[in-house]
């Protein structure tokens, strides 16, 4: 028997209310808390009974706001919290603000009593920076998957719409979060439970861990012709190391001009433009939403040299990179 299955089966095989503790950390995403918690509020509803009870966690007990600046009351600060079955983590762009060596013991302390661990979006941070996810598999939002890497090479980072591994669960965010409560749901109650609660939020299918997090080109750029969506996979799956036009067309058995044609056609712009585009807008996502240095984000992205990236760069966006960095920095305090 797997970790993964050991652990979801000591869950299900448990008494009755299973409870889980929302861990809020200032700033977090509502979409996220609403789909985690609202999908044990469903599961309650349809079972008619309590299948699941939660309450709400604060590092000193008081009230919490998201984004959206919508606020709610802890329950119990950490320090006084009663023992969970689950602890679900929520936590968005201003994660590392909120860093904490009491939060970061809790955190290694629930562990070590048997809790299960669950992180949404930028919340996987946090059970890396504890120490509990060296060698683990782990989902982070694409915004910050580079970054992640990058501080913590020792984990198992992954662009998985979300991650079960052992004891811990981390969701990419976003609607994904359903996605994983649904999967948590069916572990303990049973798959008929977690199909009725997507039905009931008119959620059309479960997606598996293995689903990818962003849009397909297709619904992303409009594109309809297979070729042409296939040469634009090719290229977001090669920013750091970019293909020769040429071979690019080769691939998906055209001419350079015909590819040409194609791009021109449907996107409006050559293949050689589009691809730079495709560069230049993950360089901005690199240096609004994570901290890797300006020469790093560069060879992600496909430059050799930070001084072309710059040139490349200003020519894009009318701005040096640095510009962009701080003026993200500014909007993230606001």
């Amino acid at each position: 028997m797997t970790d993964q299955s050991y652990s979801l089966k000591q869950l299900a095989q448990g008494q009755r209310p299973i409870r889980i503790g929302f861990y809020l950390v200032p700033d977090f995403p509502l979409m996220t808390f609403a789909a985690a918690l609202d999908s044990l509020r469903q599961g309650n509803r349809l079972v008619k009974r309590k299948a699941f009870e939660w309450l709400i966690l604060s590092a000193d007990g008081g009230r919490v706001n998201s984004s959206s600046g919508l606020g709610f009351d802890a329950d119990a600060p950490i320090a006084r919290a009663p023992r969970c079955d689950v602890v679900i983590l929520c936590a968005g762009i201003n994660y590392a603000d909120a860093y904490d060596a009491g939060v970061f013991a809790w955190l290694r302390r629930v562990h070590s009593e048997g809790c299960i661990l669950g992180a949404v979006s930028t919340a996987v941070f946090f059970l890396a920076k504890a120490g509990l996810l060296e060698g683990r598999r782990c989902a982070v939002h694409w915004e910050s998957l580079a970054s992640f890497r990058s501080e913590f090479p020792n984990c198992l980072a992954t662009d998985d719409i979300f991650a079960i591994d052992g004891r811990f669960l981390t969701s990419s965010g976003g609607t994904v979060t359903l996605d994983m409560m649904l999967y948590l749901i069916a572990a303990v109650e049973g798959r008929e439970l977690a199909a009725l609660i997507s039905d009931q939020f008119n959620h059309a299918r479960i997606r598996r861990q293995d689903d990818v997090q962003r849009m397909s080109p297709e619904d992303r750029f409009g594109i309809r012709n297979a070729k042409l969506a296939f040469a634009v996979r090719r290229m977001e799956a090669s920013l750091g190391d970019p293909l020769d036009i040429s071979d690019l067309a080769e691939s998906v058995a055209l001419s350079l001009r015909q590819l040409e044609r194609l791009f021109h056609s449907n996107l409006g712009k050559s293949p050689t433009n589009f691809y730079i585009e495709l560069r230049m807008t993950r360089a901005r996502e690199l240096l609004t939403y994570t901290e890797l240095a300006i020469g790093e984000i560069a060879e992600i992205c496909g430059y050799r040299s930070a001084s072309h990236f710059g040139r490349s760069y200003r020519t894009r966006f009318g701005e040096n990179p640095a510009a962009t960095r701080t003026a993200g920095r500014q909007a993230a305090i606001q």
